[in-house]
């Protein structure tokens, strides 16, 4: 950077062609800008240059040999020469080298089609072969974990796969084995690859040696239908591809283009969960239920049903009529379920359906990218490593490889990778003191769910300070739900409006009897709510419930009525991400859903016009969309006390000797909808565990790897896998939040349990499976 802050620019003149850059861009690079292409291997635009393979060879005059292309800087006056005789020979020995020991199976390789191997082999190789010594074999198909297959006879020993694992998510787990022409990458343990983000080294491999498990042999690149769409498995949103054919999803690729939200990657949730939209037990049909039996009815019928029985509520009393739902809807979907309900004299709506209470930050709102130039990053409640794992690449990046100062308040989290350096704090009183000296500017992540905490941390940041908020959540458009007015207090733009129930009150009020009708779309409390049983005792005295769903979940399963929806890339719409992007969602190309099934758009639709409210025109919907969701909310800022809830209180518990407060914790492939209906992931879905403090574990006499059950008065959870977790305060075990068989909520909210039945791991099960 030069004195005023401009940084320097130099011409160099690639193929003829005169080019200005920055002083110090790689040749690479420089290269892009007219579209020359310099083949590369090892090098990746995300880690920088590593010098290992060496095809990207170049002649520039004046020096005596080539030179690799992306580790040369370019300086003022350089003439380079990408395509010289001089270049291409020298390519084309490097490729011989490649091609002296890969193997000859590109017609079964998953990778034919858009191989860089096989591009650059026909643009620089030669079309015959020297040797005469038979190829060196090495071992096929070695099952790496549980979402990659590795093929070591094809992989070219670029290690942009060991150092993505070591620069990027910093688990570095992948290593190098060996030397020689008997290299091989492998995990440094020997334990199964296994972190949130392993589907990125089959799109970083340039070959086909890492191969997906979920895509393997599924089909050629020609044969599939691309769609751009948004992510929807996290608050997020990156940007993804998901290419379908003959009907149905193959696989989700990322976007090399969305350096602003993703950077690029993608988690294993979102890339591989999408084995669902073809599952065997989706709801095609509304389903209504008669003297305790299911009964399949038409659409017509189910939405009549639906609006006499809001009819007849409204009529009674409109506060015995509410709505649940908003956070996995799209933002079309969430404007137009309150207008619905709020024509008809309804203002019980809310979107929150677990312990999440806030989703915008106001008036702290940036952009992901931002995370990058700030002077610390403060981590409250949960980690966004599970709520928004490629939001935590982000915040990895800014401390790992910008040097901005990451401290975490109070976490249970497991501890950041050795690489990452987090410092662990206590209190809010802490991780201000541990803010470096003369910082201007913080982030602050919070989870959502403690607004008390979060209020504490604002009040105590000095002032002047400016602060950049981030709420990671529960569900991926919790934000846009918000901003479209799924709340009892705001309407559309956080506009107040008269004050309705929450979910909490809802509940309370079923609870009482004194609920009629209670819709739910696109939300599972049941599983969520912090306190389950009192759910299922409150909906069972409910007379008429409504649920939307792809499967038959356990809200869904104690409905009077249940109508199939269609799944995020079976429609159109728009999604606002934690930062505040308003995002496209597309429907696949060509992808085949289920006949009967309806977006929740067009059941919204079909219920307004039995209930016989005026619908807003197409264009009008998406005019207010984009300026309820763009506009900026100065009006309030995390924790504000406008978001807490109504407390359900719950029986008093017995007291015993070694309780423990039971925490909910997020794992991304848990819950009881798509992820729980997806067998291409059945080897990522968690096991049920308990993570222990060091000195609650010794007291206990147990260690990471027993099995132990959990109990209080009324009910027990069987048979958690023990971990015993450094970073866990005395007194507290977290156990899985969203887990079907063995749900978190078991206990209800604040719970305190006792450990019993302690037994010794006798299998090869691991803490940690996700």
């Amino acid at each position: 950077m030069t004195d005023n802050g401009w940084q320097q620019l130099v011409t160099v003149t690639i193929d003829g062609t005169p080019v200005q850059v920055p002083k110090g861009t790689l040749l690479v690079e420089a290269a892009k800008l007219i579209k020359r292409e310099i083949p590369v291997y090892c090098y990746h635009s995300k880690m920088g240059p590593a010098g290992l393979c060496r095809i990207c060879l170049v002649e520039i005059e004046g020096l005596p040999k080539l030179q690799i292309g992306c580790n040369t800087a370019c300086t003022d006056g350089m003439v380079v020469h990408t395509q010289s005789e001089n270049a291409a020979d020298g390519r084309r020995a490097v490729l011989e080298f490649y091609l002296k020991n890969h193997p000859l199976d590109c017609p079964i390789c998953d990778k034919g089609g858009e191989c860089d191997l096989q591009d650059y082999a026909m643009a620089y190789g030669q079309d015959y072969s020297r040797s005469v010594d038979p190829k060196v074999p090495k071992p096929k198909a070695v099952d790496l974990g549980p979402t990659i297959v590795l093929d070591e006879e094809r992989c070219v020993v670029c290690q942009r796969c060991v150092r993505f694992d070591d620069m990027i998510v910093g688990e570095r787990e992948l290593v190098l084995k060996d030397r020689g022409v008997r290299n091989i990458i492998a995990t440094a343990t020997g334990e199964p690859y296994r972190h949130n983000f392993t589907g990125n080294v089959t799109e970083l491999c340039p070959v086909g040696a890492l191969t997906s498990k979920t895509f393997r042999f599924k089909s050629r690149p020609w044969d599939l239908r691309r769609t751009s769409t948004t992510c929807t498995q996290c608050p997020v949103g990156c940007q993804m591809h998901v290419d379908v054919r003959v009907g149905k999803v193959m696989r989700t690729m990322s976007v090399q283009s969305d350096d602003a939200i993703s950077d690029t990657w993608l988690c294993d949730r979102g890339r591989y969960n999408i084995g669902f939209y073809d599952n065997a037990d989706r709801i095609t049909q509304p389903l209504f239920k008669q003297n305790g039996q299911w009964m399949q009815i038409g659409w017509d019928d189910a939405l009549q049903l639906w609006a006499a029985a809001i009819d007849e509520g409204v009529k009674g009393n409109p506060k015995s009529v509410g709505v649940i739902g908003g956070g996995r809807l799209t933002n079309e979907e969430a404007y137009l379920l309150q207008h619905v309900f709020r024509r008809k004299g309804v203002d019980n709506l809310d979107w929150r359906a677990g312990r999440q209470r806030q989703a915008s930050p106001g008036r702290g709102s940036a952009k992901l990218i931002d995370l990058e130039s700030v002077d610390a990053i403060v981590e409250i409640g949960e980690s966004p490593d599970e709520r928004a794992p490629i939001m935590d690449l982000r915040v990895r990046k800014a401390a790992f490889q910008k040097g901005v100062k990451l401290i975490r308040v109070g976490s249970l989290d497991r501890p950041y990778p050795a690489p990452i350096p987090a410092l662990d704090v206590t209190t809010v009183r802490d991780a201000v003191k541990a803010l470096p000296a003369g910082a201007k500017r913080i982030a602050v992540v919070w989870d959502g769910v403690d607004l008390s905490l979060a209020n504490a941390l604002q009040s105590a940041i000095p002032t002047g300070m400016q602060v950049l908020a981030y709420v990671t959540g529960e569900q991926p458009n919790a934000r846009g739900a918000e901003a479209m007015g799924m709340l009892p207090h705001f309407g559309p733009g956080y506009t107040p409006v008269q004050t309705g129930l929450d979910t909490s009150a809802m509940l309370a009020a079923a609870h009482d009897g004194s609920m009629a009708v209670l819709s739910i779309l696109g939300a599972n409390p049941v599983l969520h709510y912090p306190d389950g049983e009192f759910v299922r005792t409150a909906l069972a005295k409910v007379p008429f419930i409504v649920v939307s769903d792809l499967f038959m979940t356990e809200t869904a399963q104690l409905a009077t009525l249940v109508l199939p929806a269609k799944g995020p890339f079976e429609k159109d719409g728009t999604t606002l991400n934690l930062a505040g992007d308003l995002l496209p969602v597309n429907a696949a190309k060509s992808l085949e859903s289920p006949q009967g099934a309806l977006s929740d758009l067009e059941i919204l639709i079909g219920l307004g016009e039995h209930l016989r409210v005026e619908l807003p025109a197409v264009d009008l919907v998406e005019t207010e969309v984009l300026k309820h969701a763009t506009s900026a909310v100065e009006s309030f800022a995390i924790g504000d006390e406008r978001f807490s809830r109504v407390v359900v209180k719950g029986p008093s518990m017995p007291q015993h000797d070694n309780e423990l407060r039971v925490v909910p914790q997020t794992r991304i492939f848990c819950g009881g909808g798509t992820s729980a209906h997806d067998d291409r992931i059945a080897e990522l879905r968690c096991l049920p565990e308990a993570a222990l403090s060091q000195a609650d574990a010794a007291e206990l006499g147990v260690a990471t790897g027993d099995y132990i059950d959990l109990e209080d008065d009324a009910s027990t959870m069987h048979d958690l896998l023990v971990e015993v977790r450094p970073s866990m305060p005395q007194g507290v075990v977290a156990v899985i939040d969203g887990l079907p068989d063995d749900p978190a909520n078991l206990f209800g909210e604040g719970a305190m349990v006792h450990v019993s039945n302690v037994r010794r791991s006798m299998s090869d099960d691991k803490v940690g499976a996700r």
